[in-house]
């Protein structure tokens, strides 16, 4: 068995990943997770690369719960990141460079540090030999980054059996906000539905010396105005509720102030963005027909049937047609269930007491694929490093992560799950604020 125990094992993993490049454009995740592969086979853990359809690799891997088993936990993060430009950044993004008491390098934040504590926490059930209440998946999939189509979608698909009824650790939170004598740890608790639509405006065409009256281009636009100036209203639900019962805005610094503000707004309404515009392509033509596509992002809770009935009367008139191209439902989860106790339980930081604050994911995570299948699904990568921090580095120049902070996760995620996942007497959990010395751990 190797001579460095598990937490020391954490930054090489890590690093080590970020080096094999899995850029979604070269499709080459097999390399990552032949890696992955390799290590779990020396912890005598079986695991299998799934391919999908166009021959995409994603890695599985389960340790077996006895007797009544509770719910499975899904251990799930994405092997794929975006491109990066070498000559924008201060150290070669798939160098894995450590400066200024940070790991640099593309995933860093978006999700191989996720990949690495999961691979912890799970191959430190295997080595303690504890008796397992539940069954443990660990799967991190290809194709994240250009919609899913080849990973979870897949497996979503193909594998439903690893998520019915599970509970899921994902990605999309577990960052902070930082008050004047509070820490607030946000964690994704649901995720807003999707929605394209499809308009389609028809009018005379003819030549543009001598425009028609009856114009495509302005049914369009006059739908598209009528959308800007709509108010959805919204009803509460449990997730937006908690969020704004439990930080205490009047004592966040100024730049986490705005951040929050924000984020509530994102949280509490039906947003959308015009994707796509056509008006015809040739020049003097006043064109028959013009098109625009929507993507609309619903609260948790709306259904199709209910998306239907508040957006077709608005937008359907008898110049301009619309059509549902995708629908995928929201999600919600419990914001008070046992594993984000156990989270806060985990969750000390000497000198200053941490709030756990659920919130509506930003943008789509893997988990819109499984939000009607699983039981709860969390977007939680425990970190210490600030939430608008996060966003400044994910997808852009110079991603990065504090070792610390890095560290911080780790450790955390393998306390939680052991003790989610323990028969009761199977075992002691390691306090947080220890670190683990024994060499075979």
């Amino acid at each position: 068995m190797n001579a460095l125990n598990l937490m020391g094992k954490a930054e090489l993993w890590l690093r080590n990943l970020i080096k094999i490049d899995t850029t979604n454009e070269k499709q080459s995740e097999i390399l990552a997770a032949t890696y992955l592969k390799e290590e779990l086979a020396k912890e005598n853990i079986d695991s299998t690369i799934l391919f999908s359809t166009a021959n995409r690799a994603s890695i599985v891997a389960k340790l077996h719960g006895c007797g009544k088993k509770e719910e499975p936990l899904v251990l799930l993060s994405h092997l794929d990141v975006v491109a990066a430009n070498e000559q924008e950044w201060s150290y070669p993004p798939f160098s894995a460079a450590v400066a200024g008491e940070a790991i640099w390098g593309r995933g860093t934040l978006d999700t191989k540090q996720l990949t690495v504590m999961h691979l912890i926490a799970f191959i430190s059930l295997k080595r303690k030999g504890f008796l397992l209440n539940r069954d443990i998946y660990f799967v991190s999939t290809a194709d994240e980054e250009n919609g899913s189509a080849e990973g979870m979608s897949y497996l979503a698909k193909t594998h439903p059996e690893i998520f019915n009824g599970a509970t899921v650790l994902s990605e999309g939170g577990g960052f902070t906000v930082e008050g004047v004598d509070q820490c607030y740890m946000l964690y994704a608790c649901g995720e807003k539905g999707t929605a394209r639509v499809k308009l389609t405006a028809t009018g005379e065409g003819g030549h543009a010396g001598s425009p028609p009256v009856n114009q495509a281009i302005d049914h369009l636009t006059h739908v598209l105005s009528l959308l800007q100036e709509t108010g959805f209203a919204s009803s509460t639900y449990n997730v937006e509720k908690f969020f704004k019962l439990r930080i205490k805005e009047q004592k966040l610094i100024n730049d986490q102030l705005s951040f929050v503000r924000q984020l509530r707004e994102y949280m509490s309404q039906l947003t959308y963005t015009v994707e796509h515009i056509s008006i015809g392509e040739q020049l003097n033509v006043v064109p028959y027909k013009a098109e625009a596509i929507i993507e609309f992002r619903l609260l948790p809770y709306q259904t199709e049937k209910q998306f239907v009935e508040q957006i077709i009367p608005l937008l359907a008139r008898k110049e301009v047609g619309v059509e549902i191209l995708s629908f995928e439902q929201g999600y919600e989860s419990d914001a008070l269930s046992e594993m984000v106790q156990l989270f806060k339980k985990f969750s000390f930081r000497e000198s200053r007491s941490m709030e756990w604050v659920p919130f509506t994911a930003l943008g789509k995570t893997d988990g819109r694929f499984i939000g009607q299948n699983a039981r709860n699904i969390y977007g939680l990568s425990p970190t210490l490093t600030p939430f608008t921090e996060v966003l400044k580095r994910v997808h852009q120049v110079d991603e990065r992560i504090e070792i610390d902070s890095f560290q911080y996760g780790v450790e955390m995620m393998r306390n939680v799950v052991q003790e989610y996942c323990m028969m009761k007497g199977g075992g002691e959990v390691v306090s947080s604020s220890t670190r683990e010395n024994e060499s075979s751990d």
